[in-house]
């Protein structure tokens, strides 16, 4: 059966992932693509693959969050007939991107495009709100919300969320965004984003090291200059600021090289200038 092994690859990977792998790089697998190849192949139509995926979600439970999230994704990408298990598998794709928005960054970035999730803030507006928040806010957006709507428990405990995860989630998605607007950032304001002791460097710097663990992030600490520089780092959310951010860099960039092809070009010269009077 192809399916069947692929799913069981799927099952191996996730035990890699326990034994020390990520779950982003393992559990995730090249299984899931092929899985989607496979269907192709046989011509399977969206309201047979989103009962299949159904089923599947409905194998891994909560023994698998990673990938029972990864095929909740693929779910509410087809159309269905059954619009109230349509709306269950948004609202449960919705509490997982919240519930653990790091590991499937790349499958997920895009959910607020999705028209099944766009039926989320009719139906459940709170939390639309909050996811809107994990995909393009800030830590202190995050907690402005829960003040505004009744604290912690009053809004994550509603669907099961960990106030301590959801929180630190916070705090490398919003290094990441500042770290996106920025190529060198000092101690000083990664502690102002991220709500901490600003004369505690060992939390900022356990907070850098936590981002780049993550994978969302890669960076050096400069522990002299007490700054972080940014070498590679997930763009949360891309309209306008982001354009004239790029836009800045690219004429930083031009003037760098402007200024290198300057230098070269009075070196030759200067070079051909000493042969000939040679």
């Amino acid at each position: 059966d192809p399916l069947g092994n692929l799913l069981l690859a799927e099952d191996e990977s996730e035990e890699l992932a326990e034994k020390g792998g990520s779950a982003d790089r393992l559990a995730l697998t090249p299984s899931v693509p092929r899985i989607v190849q496979l269907l192709d192949s046989w011509q399977i139509d969206a309201e047979q693959r989103f009962s299949l995926y159904q089923a599947i979600v409905a194998a891994f439970k909560d023994s698998a969050p990673v990938r029972k999230q990864r095929f909740l994704l693929l779910s509410i990408e087809c159309s269905s007939s059954n619009k109230g298990a349509v709306a269950t598998a948004a609202k449960e794709a919705a509490i997982g991107a919240i519930r653990d928005p790091i590991s499937l960054f790349p499958h997920q970035r895009n959910i607020l495009n999705s028209p099944s999730i766009g039926a989320v803030a009719k139906s459940e507006p709170l939390l639309f709100e909050l996811l809107k928040i994990f995909q393009e806010g800030k830590l202190s957006d995050y907690e402005a919300f829960l003040k505004a709507k009744g604290g912690e428990s009053g809004v994550l405990g509603k669907w099961n969320l960990d106030a301590t995860i959801c929180r630190q989630h916070m705090r490398i998605l919003s290094l990441c965004s500042l770290a996106s607007e920025h190529e060198e950032i000092p101690y000083d304001s990664i502690a102002e984003t991220l709500q901490i002791d600003s004369s505690s460097t060992r939390e900022v710097e356990a907070q850098v090291i936590a981002a780049v663990n993550s994978g969302l992030l890669q960076a050096k600490i400069d522990q002299l200059s007490k700054n972080v520089l940014v070498e590679r780092c997930v763009v949360r959310k891309f309209d306008m600021p982001q354009w004239k951010i790029l836009q800045e860099r690219l004429k930083a960039w031009k003037t760098n090289v402007g200024s290198i092809l300057s230098a070269l070009e009075e070196a030759q010269a200067s070079a051909s200038s000493t042969t000939t009077a040679t």
